[in-house]
């Protein structure tokens, strides 16, 4: 297991990247015009998210800030049944990173700032691919388990 010391300054580390990342996105970046990295395939767009993610709930501010606070609060009610292993102690920590650094956004600004473009997927930040890395360790955990309870 990784040592709660350690885990808050990993996620504190993570929001500072997120919110460092999304100051110098919207410093440095147009809205209408993006920044090609490899044609066709990746650029830093700069988009103002007043949604969640795939643009639901657009405009929905207050919802999405309680929702947030609400998660938080699940995740701290129920962290001694979730938090199991290192998978899901990583899961929780970079699901609240990246869930506090674009609360921050909605709080702070109103929308989530979003600058990644892989024109497949719609534009993202720092902290939605913590949400994402800390969803992947939980599937990761859920694998780890079944394949320790089949043998």
């Amino acid at each position: 297991m990784i040592g709660r010391r350690r885990l808050w300054v990993m996620g504190v580390i993570i929001v500072l990247i997120d919110q460092l990342c999304k100051w110098a996105a919207a410093t440095k970046l147009s809205l209408y015009t993006g920044l090609t990295v490899v044609p066709g395939i990746l650029e830093f767009h700069l988009v103002y998210n007043f949604g969640a993610a795939y643009g639901i709930f657009q405009h929905q501010r207050l919802l999405l800030i309680f929702t947030t606070i609400v998660v938080f609060g699940l995740a701290w009610l129920f962290r001694r049944t979730i938090v199991t292993s290192v998978w899901s102690q990583l899961g929780l920590m970079f699901v609240i990173s990246g869930a506090f650094g674009n609360l921050v956004d909605r709080i702070h600004l109103g929308y989530v700032v979003d600058f990644v473009n892989i024109y497949i997927i719609p534009v993202f930040n720092v902290a939605d691919v913590c949400i994402n890395l800390g969803v992947a360790c939980f599937i990761i955990e859920v694998m780890n388990v079944r394949r320790l309870h089949r043998h």
